[in-house]
């Protein structure tokens, strides 16, 4: 909501909302006892908050309470043959996966994928068959429905973990081209625009692949025997793709359709792309337009990661390669000032010196006259 928005319907400034929606659900929750109930509900709504609260100020309580809800799922999983509150469960289980592996990712640590396959990926069925128990092992829609986005996120997640392990580039591309086609004929084939989550579900996953793509090239690029055989005009179209990436946050900043979603936008940081440009920046000369323009680009980005987030590791490091280049930037600017000065004022020096050249001449001449 906008803060017009939230003064106009409930009389107070956003931040003073906030806090207090977040507090009245911290009590309801604690009502409830969420740390010992059975009720599936209870869990469902916590790992709501979970999901929210990634968003907010407090990102940084997420990994400690999503291990907790981990837990607290696994616990009361046993026992439980309903069909419907197996499939809420697959749907919490890979929320909670996908949301501790993104907090592991943003602390700037690696994350151990031990249990990925223990667990069935929920089922591409809309809410209104899990609601009326409709559901069996092998159902699955063709189409659109609530869980598709959570779907779509988690192939990519899952695909971004086996590049991890995939041996040689082509493999990782072959994985990341069957994740797309998955992506396009499961769910996005189906998104006609008509509710906002399609608009949503269809620039995120453009990202991400476009992330991955970046990744393993890059990574490429970086590596030692790529270094060697690594034109400079691959780095050049990296470093194009990757200002192009961490630039869609303000390019999509006028979509009316991305409003409804600028908060969820903001949690992708982006670390990667930003870290490639942070370090070309930190070596290459900063005298074309495009170096200038990236450096506004990944400093503003940069300002958009939460204060908690740039004191972790990944923070610190883009933090030391954005001011070295920034020192840089400006030593460039003052090189550059003080030639323009020297330009302009070398012919006023050139001018005065022939000019006392003349009153010399002239002098001279005088005094041959007169002898």
């Amino acid at each position: 909501m906008s803060v017009e928005d939230i003064s106009a319907l409930l009389g107070m400034d956003k931040v003073a909302a906030v806090k207090t929606y977040r507090a009245a659900t911290e009590h309801a929750l604690m009502r409830a006892n969420f740390l010992v109930t059975d009720d599936l509900a209870v869990l469902q709504a916590f790992v709501l908050f979970l999901s929210l609260s990634s968003f907010t100020d407090e990102a940084k309580l997420v990994w400690p309470l999503t291990g907790i809800a981990q837990r607290l799922l696994t616990t009361d999983s046993t026992g439980s043959d309903c069909p419907v509150s197996q499939e809420i469960r697959h749907r919490l289980y890979w929320q909670l996966w996908y949301m501790d592996k993104r907090a592991v990712e943003d602390q700037g640590k690696s994350a151990l994928d031990t249990t990925e396959n223990t667990v069935s990926l929920p089922r591409n069925i809309t809410d209104t068959v899990l609601d009326l128990g409709r559901t069996s092992s092998t159902m699955q829609d063709k189409g659109w429905t609530e869980a598709s986005f959570l779907l779509i996120r988690l192939d990519i997640a899952r695909t971004r973990s086996s590049l991890a392990t995939a041996q040689s580039l082509y493999e990782k591309e072959q994985l990341i081209q069957q994740c797309h086609g998955r992506i396009k004929s499961r769910y996005l084939a189906s998104c006609d625009g008509s509710q906002p989550i399609h608009w949503l579900a269809k620039h995120v996953s453009s990202v991400l692949i476009a992330e991955m793509w970046f990744e393993i090239h890059s990574a490429a690029c970086s590596s030692t025997l790529g270094a060697m055989i690594s034109s400079q005009g691959t780095r050049a179209k990296l470093f194009t793709t990757a200002v192009s990436i961490i630039d869609i946050p303000r390019r999509v900043h006028g979509d009316s359709q991305a409003k409804a979603w600028s908060w969820l936008l903001r949690g992708y940081l982006q670390f990667q792309p930003l870290l490639f440009v942070a370090a070309e920046l930190s070596s290459r000369k900063m005298e074309d337009s495009l170096s200038v323009r990236a450096w506004e680009i990944a400093h503003t980005a940069f300002g958009r990661w939460p204060e908690e987030t740039r004191r972790t590791r990944h923070g610190k490091l883009l933090d030391t390669l954005l001011k070295n280049s920034q020192e840089r930037w400006r030593g460039a600017q003052q090189e550059a000032a003080l030639a323009t000065a020297s330009l302009l004022t070398t012919p006023l020096a050139y001018a005065s010196v022939q000019e006392s050249e003349s009153q010399v001449h002239l002098v001279n001449n005088k005094a041959i006259q007169s002898g």
